[in-house]
């Protein structure tokens, strides 16, 4: 079955969707191993750990794209992928779906941000809704794939207000998407939220319990940044135990086996088709 077949058949059971976020094709491995269905990959996250640099819109979609392909090509579940403001305008935005279609990815969200975003004590600016809303149109008009799935995602709660959150939302929904995304969003306005709109609701989740998310209507929870974090850590601790104590060793009971790393990087299987086509 083709990921987005899959993607789409999931999000038309009952109860949330779970997609960790992976940050390169390792942890996209460790989320499909681990058995979720789903993974999400962010534009944050591929920017720092692909680029190493900021999300202010500094990666080019040919980078963001190649990098869902090399992580697309390694596992079997769908991929949720972000893809900024699809390349700019409406036209940029056909070209992008078809692009990320190519790529294996089987959904996507568009945001409403003009580039240039994120940048500490500044303030995000939007693209009218007129003009987000065309570009989310141009990109169901460009899928190829019917079961491609097209997010929508708006900032507007971080930048102007919920109402008008809302109000682009139902614009988006209006125009095709699939879901809508509305970073910011509190719980305690999650219900008043999921009633208001036309199409389900994906969103941003850090440490909200499961169960209070299904409570409040959320159909797709993302977990975006956290495998970056926690690989960040866990290197900047190794890196600093090596420079302090002169060694590792009092790490090796938090680090795999070469046996184990190899198990789940498919070395066995490797060496097993190596000798069946007489490599070896």
């Amino acid at each position: 079955m083709k990921g987005t077949t899959k993607l789409r058949q999931l999000l038309s059971e009952p109860g949330m969707l779970v997609a960790p976020g992976a940050h390169d094709v390792m942890s996209a491995r460790i989320v499909e191993a681990e058995g979720f269905p789903a993974v999400y990959l962010g534009g944050f996250a591929t920017s720092a750990s692909m680029l190493g640099i900021p999300d202010h819109s500094l990666i080019t979609m040919t980078e963001l794209l190649e990098h869902a392909r090399n992580v697309a090509a390694a596992v079997n579940i769908p991929i949720i992928s972000d893809i900024d403001d699809a390349g700019g305008t409406a036209l940029s935005a056909r070209r992008t779906i078809r692009l990320a279609e190519q790529a294996g990815l089987a959904g996507v969200h568009v945001e409403d941000l003009v580039p240039g975003k994120h940048f500490i004590g500044h303030r995000d600016r939007l693209f009218s809704k007129t003009q987000a809303a065309d570009k989310i149109k141009a990109a169901v008009d460009a899928r190829t794939d019917p079961d491609f799935i097209i997010i929508a995602r708006s900032d507007a709660i971080g930048v102007t207000s919920l109402d008008d959150a809302l109000e682009r939302a139902n614009a988006y929904a209006e125009a095709g998407a699939d879901l809508l995304f509305l970073p910011y969003l509190r719980l305690h306005d999650t219900r008043k939220v999921v009633d208001a709109l036309s199409k389900p609701l994906l969103n941003v989740v850090m440490d909200t319990p499961r169960q209070d998310l299904e409570q409040a209507g959320l159909k797709v929870a993302i977990y975006p940044v956290q495998s970056l974090f926690v690989a960040y850590r866990a290197v900047r601790e190794m890196i600093k135990e090596l420079k302090s104590a002169g060694t590792i060793g009092n790490l090796a009971q938090r680090t795999p086996t070469m046996e184990e790393f190899n198990e789940f990087i498919g070395a066995k299987e490797a060496t097993q088709l190596a000798e069946k086509y007489r490599i070896l």
